[in-house]
């Protein structure tokens, strides 16, 4: 079974170079009763074949947290 975008469904091409968008969230959970200490665990939260479908696929109150580390990365 090949990867599908989750917003639109559609295929990746197989043996070609294509780009892939991935939404990871962090929940943090108390790890002590007093709540003084956390843990981070981060969950997958799918695949897109677009920055767009990505996007879409957000509510507006996600897209808060939305950063693109691609520019990021050419500006430092």
């Amino acid at each position: 079974m090949g990867m599908q975008c989750k917003q639109c469904a559609e295929s990746f091409p197989k043996n070609q170079p294509y780009d892939l968008f991935e939404l990871r969230r962090h929940n943090y959970l108390p790890a002590d009763a007093e709540g003084t200490m956390h843990n981070d665990m981060l969950v997958d939260g799918g695949t897109f074949c677009s920055r767009k479908c990505l996007g879409d696929y957000l509510k507006s109150s996600d897209k808060s947290g939305l950063m693109d580390l691609g520019t990021m990365r050419n500006k430092l």
